[in-house]
């Protein structure tokens, strides 16, 4: 196989694995501003200050 269908077949496999169905929601421990208060304090360490936390939803239907 060429290189860049080598290449192809790993990103598709990339992103079916790692992105693929993965949702943002606000961050439970900031509540979304990416602080945890507002008096300067640092950057959230659960969502890493973007106040949005990534999470893969259940699937529907009750299959695993």
């Amino acid at each position: 196989m060429s290189a860049y269908g080598e290449g192809k077949r790993e990103r598709v496999e990339h992103f079916d694995r790692c992105v693929k169905g993965w949702k943002l929601r606000t961050c439970s421990a900031c509540n979304g501003s990416g602080r945890y208060d507002h008096h300067g304090s640092p950057a959230c360490g659960s969502c890493s200050g973007t106040g949005r936390e990534r999470y893969k939803p259940q699937p529907e239907g009750g299959a695993a």
